[in-house]
């Protein structure tokens, strides 16, 4: 979806990737807070560059790469109903909501249990 302010940039013959990209490129990097994201959008929204032309690929500039803070993040594995990014301190697959998961239990027909079973009947 792009923003309103996005509209003047598709009448321009930007496509909504291309809305997208600039403003991934204008969000801060350095893991400053954004106050007013609104604001910071209608900033980088404000200046509508020229559309781009048919370049040919080897011309046209490589995909934004996600900041910093976002290339940190990883989607939980967890079972939400949407999904949910945490920052991981390891190699945690789960974030902090969810409940680690239950150690493996022996199931009724684990060998051991069988076995205890049959020592105690006969």
């Amino acid at each position: 979806m792009v923003p309103a302010g996005g509209s003047r940039w598709r009448a321009a013959g930007h496509t909504p990737g291309a809305v997208r990209t600039h403003i991934l490129r204008g969000l801060p990097d350095d893991g400053a807070p954004v106050h007013r994201p609104g604001g910071l959008l209608r900033h980088l929204l404000h200046d509508v560059p020229p559309a781009p032309s048919g370049a040919s690929a080897a011309e046209r500039p490589a995909p934004a790469r996600p900041s910093s803070r976002l290339a940190a993040l990883r989607a939980c594995e967890g079972g939400h109903v949407q999904a949910t990014l945490f920052r991981p301190a390891g190699e945690e697959t789960l974030c902090r909501r969810c409940p680690t998961p239950p150690p493996p239990r022996a199931g009724p027909l684990d060998s051991g249990t069988v076995a205890h079973r049959l020592k105690e009947q006969g």
